[in-house]
């Protein structure tokens, strides 16, 4: 009986410690980010050192100042005597050159488009920092919007027979090298324009990408499957073509502007895409989920006509560390869209640019050639002509938010993420909630406690009565010297609670 009795008891503890397990498991499943064995590349938002351009340029002056005055600037040119010429006109625009950093590669003739052929930021799941170089080498191209459409291309020789754009692909190799960055090489097509992501794992682009790795012999699941493995995309959403003919790059059609909101552009109800865009936004964005399993935040920013038909690219605007650069068209729909972009963005910095030719100090008979009055149209704006090199230190935070309300009775815990890729540890007792009631001014704090997880923090908000509205937002330190918070732009942004 007493060996009954001690079996029964031992069975009973076992299966205790396996349950409690589990759902120690379903828990950090459902409530926190967990990088565990895969790649992660970076958000846009994330730290930045600086924004990558190309010389002679291809955006307007006034923007150059800017970027240069709020972070660094990596230029890159084709020799010293184009670095020689871009300091002079730096020098006139007043560019402090201590804040530039010039480097050396051929240029071919999409070297504008650093977006597209650029290098994105990849966290292995070491913890190291690579630059991945996916392959351009068939100058994007244009296409229907079927998603099996047949492509067509954009450059020919004097011949008929296409033309490759493989300096531009290259060029990745002698920047990662200056940089002192290692290279990550993809076997697969990888258009920076039509690349988003949410640095959780997720990434959107339309359906022409499949095509385009079609044509180079990646097929789609192939494709799914490289981009998992190397650049931990596990989920990829493909969503339609969204032009009646164009590079068909998601940049110009949405913005993810953070990890569950999605900016999405909106035409005018008598403009033939108007439709085209709702369906996209009822039949297919609707029902993504983001990577804690709820649906995203979608917002509209307003767009219109600037010339004939085609509509100003309001979504294709650069967001670097705590500012967004916004391409303006010169048209009165400009003043709504940087009103929208300040709405959705608390507590960023909104800076708009307008690009006539014909005012700009420098210009290329080659700008001017291909752009002739205006620098930025409907499928090539700001955002495909810049790029960020990201930080490699960064200090990550992401923040369940999934709670936006809970019960008067119930826990009010908030679950955060943070990883210090610097590896040099979190300042002791720095990672800490900060949190009020709604109306108050003064933040109270609390000391994030730690899983069993190293990367896995949470916090509990004392209940608060029905009606009660709660702001809260997470912040940390890193030996490195690295500070981050979440919302980035906190306190002037916070997340929200609502006690029913």
């Amino acid at each position: 009986m007493k060996l009954n009795y001690l079996h029964f008891l031992i069975l009973f503890v076992l299966f205790s410690c396996d349950t409690t397990e589990k759902k120690n498991l379903e828990i950090a499943a459902t409530n926190f980010y967990t990088q565990g064995i895969h790649n992660r590349t970076a958000a846009e938002w994330e730290p930045a050192l600086g924004t990558l351009i190309v010389w002679p340029l291809s955006i307007p002056h006034k923007l150059v100042i800017e970027l240069a005055k709020d972070n660094h600037l990596f230029t890159m040119v084709e020799d010293k005597e184009a670095q020689k010429e871009a300091e002079k006109w730096f020098g006139a625009w007043s560019i402090d050159l201590n804040k530039v950093t010039f480097m050396y590669a051929e240029q071919g003739v999409d070297a504008w488009w650093t977006r597209d052929w650029g290098p994105s930021a990849v966290f292995t799941d070491k913890g190291s920092y690579k630059l991945a170089d996916g392959k351009y080498i068939y100058a994007t191209p244009l296409t229907d919007m079927a998603c099996n459409d047949s492509l067509q291309f954009l450059y020919f020789d004097e011949n008929k027979k296409m033309e490759l754009t493989q300096i531009d692909d290259d060029a990745t190799i002698p920047l990662a090298k200056q940089l002192g960055f290692e290279l990550m090489d993809l076997p697969f097509n990888n258009t920076g324009g039509n690349v988003l992501t949410d640095g959780l794992g997720t990434a959107f682009s339309t359906c022409v990408i499949y095509a385009e790795n079609k044509y180079h012999g990646i097929d789609a699941e192939n494709f799914l499957k490289l981009n998992d493995s190397l650049l931990g995309f596990q989920r990829y959403n493909i969503i339609s073509n969204f032009e009646k003919r164009g590079i068909q790059h998601i940049d110009c059609l949405l913005k993810l502007i953070d990890e569950e909101t999605i900016l999405v552009a909106e035409p005018p109800e008598d403009h033939e895409l108007f439709s085209v865009y709702n369906d996209i936004i009822e039949k297919e964005l609707s029902k993504f989920k983001t990577a804690y399993g709820n649906p995203y935040t979608i917002k509209r920013i307003k767009t219109a006509r600037w010339i004939n038909e085609r509509l100003a690219a309001y979504t294709n605007s650069l967001i670097l560390n705590k500012t967004v650069y916004i391409p303006l068209f010169d048209i009165p729909q400009d003043a709504i869209a940087l009103a929208t972009w300040r709405d959705v963005m608390p507590g960023y910095t909104i800076k708009g640019f307008t690009y006539a030719l014909d005012d700009e100090p420098f210009v290329t008979d080659e700008v001017k050639n291909h752009y002739r009055v205006y620098g930025w149209n409907d499928g090539d704006a700001l955002h495909c002509r810049t790029r960020a090199i990201w930080n490699p230190d960064i200090l990550f935070i992401s923040v369940n938010t999934s709670n936006t309300e809970v019960d008067a009775d119930q826990n009010h815990n908030v679950y955060a993420t943070i990883i210090d890729y610097s590896k040099k540890g979190l300042v002791e007792d720095s990672s800490e909630l900060y949190w009020r009631i709604q109306g108050d001014t003064v933040w109270k704090t609390i000391i994030l406690s730690n899983t069993k997880n190293e990367h896995h923090f949470f916090a509990e908000i004392p209940n608060q009565k029905s009606g009660t509205t709660i702001e809260y937002y997470i912040s940390a330190v890193s030996k490195s010297g690295e500070k981050a918070t979440r919302p980035i732009t906190a306190p002037l942004a916070s997340y929200t609670r609502v006690v029913k």
